[in-house]
């Protein structure tokens, strides 16, 4: 059950943000170019964590644009004089507005955490101006693939790690189907144009995506402990995301991008 303290699971660390940005930055990037960010365009960023995507959509609206950043923490986000940066607990405060609508609205693994996800997308919707685009992405619950590993008890570990990385996310309150359920909802608040994608690959260990779990389960260390792991299991797993030798399926990582309708001329 969802409550108004839930929050985003992880903290906005470089060891989380920098391998979450190089294993999910080129997705959201193609996915703004399938959309049409031009110059002097109004974009907003919401969860912006370390700011690449903030940076990234700074440098397609050009100096007649403006990006608005916001997050809960924002320690890691600079201000210019394209980017606003907003500090914003989304639970409780409204997003930030402009006078004639955004042209384009990112967030990335920032709805699935938070318990007014249906009224934030409403938000996001109402704030967009017509012809405007929504691109929106999140880690979804999947099976969990090892390809290779040391030994069977290894590949046995990584699996329960992983996997017990994502009950904890969804006994805490996470929506991990959030992502597969976005398109219907965005059909049925009338958005044209809704595509979506579902995205996995294989990491190796030592690889930015085999980081991006070990932290997830170091700064979930605890509550994997009441799951029945180990600290030696826990450490274990760390050992293995590290080797070059483990090759194991990524976390599905789900898309979808849609516009806003323009107003119909009357008749």
């Amino acid at each position: 059950m969802t409550t108004t303290g839930q929050r985003y699971q992880f903290r906005n660390s470089p060891h989380q943000l920098h391998p979450l940005q190089d294993v999910l930055d080129p997705h959201t990037i193609r996915g703004l170019a399938r959309v049409g960010v031009k110059p002097g365009m109004r974009a907003l960023d919401l969860g912006a964590g370390a700011g690449s995507i903030t940076r990234h959509l700074a440098g397609l609206v050009g100096p007649d644009g403006n990006v608005t950043a916001v997050d809960l923490d924002t320690q890691l986000l600079n201000p210019t004089s394209i980017i606003d940066v907003y500090q914003r607990d989304l639970r409780t405060q409204p997003i930030p507005t402009t006078p004639d609508g955004y042209d384009v609205i990112n967030a990335r693994c920032l709805l699935e955490h938070l318990p007014n996800r249906v009224d934030l997308l409403r938000q996001m919707i109402d704030l967009l101006r017509p012809g405007g685009w929504l691109v929106l992405g999140e880690i979804v619950y999947s099976r969990i693939v090892v390809h290779r590993a040391p030994t069977e008890p290894d590949a046995s570990l990584i699996t329960r790690a992983i996997h017990g990385v994502l009950d904890t996310l969804a006994d805490r309150g996470v929506d991990l189907h959030w992502g597969e359920n976005t398109p219907a909802l965005l059909l049925a608040a009338g958005m044209n144009h809704v595509h979506a994608r579902g995205l996995t690959e294989t990491w190796t260990g030592g690889g930015p995506g085999c980081a991006l779990y070990a932290n997830n389960a170091h700064q979930l260390h605890d509550q994997l402990i009441d799951t029945g792991l180990t600290v030696e299991d826990l450490a274990r797993f760390t050992e293995l995301m590290a080797d070059p030798y483990v090759v194991v399926s990524s976390y599905q990582f789900a898309t979808v991008h849609a516009q806003k309708p323009e107003p119909t001329p009357p008749s």
